[in-house]
């Protein structure tokens, strides 16, 4: 037979180098099958075992083994008419070999897909359930992108192609996956140098953790032997949030045919579409963490302090009426409260604005957000509880209640209402979900509006209410898709769900993440403790399992606050990490040494409660996302500040201190490219 018909017949390239990797694992094993040379067979490999609870866990390669889809196979010459597949597996550690012969001559070539498909079935099937998965990473791949961690959690899932820079051992006994979130870790607290090109390849991270609160991981030592220096993605100025590219699968192309034949539809139908049909739904209202009526939920007590609408029950209910609202807080010893609150009906009337004393000691006026003052607060007797009075007059079951981000209206309001038009949905963010547009730019991009002019001095609670009608009042009329921007993308959850096998999933958190609306559950966590308890019952009840740590965010510069004592102005509901935050981030703040080492301390005593509690085959992949952005941030309040100044000024008159120049803009890519860096470790229990 001619080498043109070996190559014709033999293994593919992905064949023939999962090959080398499945040879170097069983050299390890000591169960070494030599392969001929134009199959790609070699001696050896260089392989770094990481061992775990007594079982290979994570292996790093020395070459690109190309990755495998469960079974590897492999294609060798027996004669004429027939070509031999070997199917590695293991039991118990040990390896072992099963042959299928496919015959190949005489057949048609879609004949010949049909016994291949046939062929690759009965090769999943041979591996039984008693092969233990592991990973096998490549020390040729380039460094990893946070994509790379999402594609991995696509292919142990679903049946996407196989990965460049890893190879999974019996990935069809992995049926659950659990991706935990870690901000705060990054290679530097590992002492790993980013100017090294061995960084770029898995790392045996204890031997350069010698010093320094990493040594504070001794459970993380037993459970991963090898990290990865991952990357974020984002341009030369930014770092784009990691979590939404973790969680951001692009559509298929029969997913945007589908979207774009629904999108058509609702257009042809507009002219019958309601204001009621732009309301929030049950889902989205809980998704928004709105507060919401008891009526609504059999699970909802409202507690003392609070009101909600009157359910009225009538057969032809009347047309509901439109009512925008703004509130402004304070932060007081209680957290966020009341200080203004402004109506405006259909017309463009005001028919409440109020001023507010709260009812606790104020710490912080937020004037630059409320505009509010001790000045023009002084004499105020108007509390709370006569807010809300007037709220039950005003605001009935026929009410629509429009607002920008209402939640957090309803919330200091202490006011459940079921029927909500929020231009935060309404209109979309340029770049999507879940990010959200600012007022003051949607007032500007389709009203053509300027508003929140009053800089230092705040808002002006009644302007914005009737920037939120005007708004809600034109999308009603222009009607579905106008002031959306559609991306070609999905969530996981979604994703993985449409799957031939649907995988179902849990978000385990207190913030809200990019696509948790289609998880199966939504778990809301107040602690790391609460985390770990919730992540056992979780896997064994789903495929997918999302939870994030927060403990070690203290590295850089972050201390967790409670939602009530957090106020964040509507404009950054959504930060740099693409989820609703709760925390504050210093642009200063350098925690002491010993707080770092507490909080890695509870990190990994966290982290080895949650493999312990995994069941056997389980994935679990611990991921930072990116590194440290405290010095982007500063970088780029400095270049703000000394544009605004340059637009008024000229260069001359600026202080040499305020400006930014040609170096300065060098040293923010430095520092960009530096935060993008975070950390990747890889098990299978």
């Amino acid at each position: 037979m001619g080498a043109g018909d070996k190559k014709k017949l033999g293994a593919s390239s992905a064949e023939a180098e999962e090959t080398n990797a499945a040879t170097a694992v069983n050299s390890q094993n000591e169960t070494s099958h030599a392969l001929p040379t134009e199959l790609g067979g070699q001696e050896e490999k260089n392989v770094v075992s990481a061992q775990s609870l007594g079982s290979p866990i994570a292996e790093a390669v020395g070459s690109s083994p190309g990755g495998i889809d469960g079974p590897s196979e492999l294609a060798g010459e027996e004669d004429n008419t027939s070509k031999k597949r070997k199917v590695e597996g293991t039991d118990a550690g040990e390896g072992s070999v099963c042959e299928i012969q496919v015959t190949t001559a005489g057949i048609s070539r879609k004949d010949r897909k049909i016994q291949k498909k046939f062929s690759k079935r009965q090769a999943k099937k041979s591996e039984g359930d008693g092969g233990r998965p592991c990973f096998m990473l490549s020390r040729d791949h380039d460094k990893l992108s946070v994509k790379d961690v999402r594609d991995l959690v696509m292919y142990l899932l679903t049946e996407t192609k196989t990965l460049p820079w890893i190879m999974v051992r019996n990935k069809f006994n992995i049926n659950k996956v659990v991706l935990l979130y870690v901000s705060g870790l990054d290679p530097k607290l590992f002492h790993v140098d980013l100017k090294d090109p061995e960084s770029k390849k898995p790392l045996v991270w204890a031997e350069l953790a010698k010093t320094g609160p990493a040594t504070e991981f001794q459970q993380l030592r037993r459970f991963f032997d090898v990290m990865s220096v991952m990357k974020a993605g984002g341009d030369k100025y930014r770092v784009h949030p990691p979590i939404e590219s973790l969680l951001s699968v692009s559509l298929s192309n029969s997913e945007k045919k589908k979207r774009e034949h629904e999108t058509r539809k609702m257009k042809e139908r507009a002219s019958s579409l309601k204001r009621e049909d732009y309301m929030l739904g049950l889902e989205q209202l809980r998704e928004h963490e709105f507060p919401l009526p008891s009526y609504l939920d059999p699970n909802v007590t409202i507690e003392e302090g609070w009101i909600e609408t009157k359910m009225l029950t009538v057969d032809s209910p009347a047309p509901k009426k439109m009512i925008a609202m703004d509130c402004e807080m304070c932060r007081t010893t209680a957290g966020s409260e009341l200080t203004r609150i402004s109506l405006i009906n259909e017309e463009g009337e005001t028919i409440y604005d109020e001023l507010v004393m709260p009812d606790n000691p104020i710490v912080d006026y937020l004037t630059q957000y409320s505009g509010m003052t001790a000045e023009r607060l002084e004499g105020v007797k108007t509390r709370l509880v006569d807010v809300q009075k007037k709220l039950q007059e005003l605001v009935t079951y026929d009410t629509i209640l429009v607002g920008h981000s209402l939640e957090n209206d309803m919330k200091v309001l202490k006011f459940a209402h079921p029927f909500i038009i929020d231009t935060t949905v309404i209109y979309h963010h340029t770049r999507g979900p879940p990010f959200r547009a600012s007022l003051k730019w949607l007032a500007q991009k389709w009203l053509s509006r300027r508003i929140q002019e009053g800089g230092e001095h705040g808002h002006n609670s009644e302007e914005d209410a009737q920037a939120c009608m005007d708004l809600a009042k034109l999308k009603i009329r222009e009607g579905p898709g106008f002031g959306e921007y559609n991306q070609d993308q999905e969530s996981l959850f979604s994703r993985i769900a449409r799957h031939t096998s649907p995988r179902t999933s849990a978000v385990i958190g207190g913030e809200t993440i990019y696509g948790e609306s289609s998880a199966t559950a939504i778990i809301k966590t107040k602690s790391d403790g609460e985390v770990v308890k919730a992540i056992p019952l979780a896997i064994k009840q789903h495929n997918f399992v999302w939870g994030r740590l927060r403990a070690m965010e203290i590295n850089h510069g972050k201390a967790p606050v409670s939602l009530q004592g957090n106020y964040e102005p509507r404009s950054s509901q959504i930060m740099d990490n693409g989820s609703t935050s709760q925390i504050k981030i210093s642009e200063t703040a350098e925690a002491a040494e010993e707080e770092v080492r507490e909080a890695a301390r509870s990190i990994d005593k966290s982290i080895a409660e949650i493999v312990e509690s995994l069941p056997e085959h389980t994935a679990l992949i611990v991921t930072s996302g990116q590194g440290d952005i405290r010095e982007v941030l500063r970088m780029q309040a400095r270049q703000k500040k000394f544009q605004k100044l340059y637009n008024t000024h000229s260069l001359s008159t600026i202080p040499k201190e305020e400006q930014f120049l040609e170096e300065d803009q060098k040293a923010l890519e430095e520092a960009v490219d530096k935060a993008k860096n975070g950390v990747c470790f890889f098990m299978v229990k």
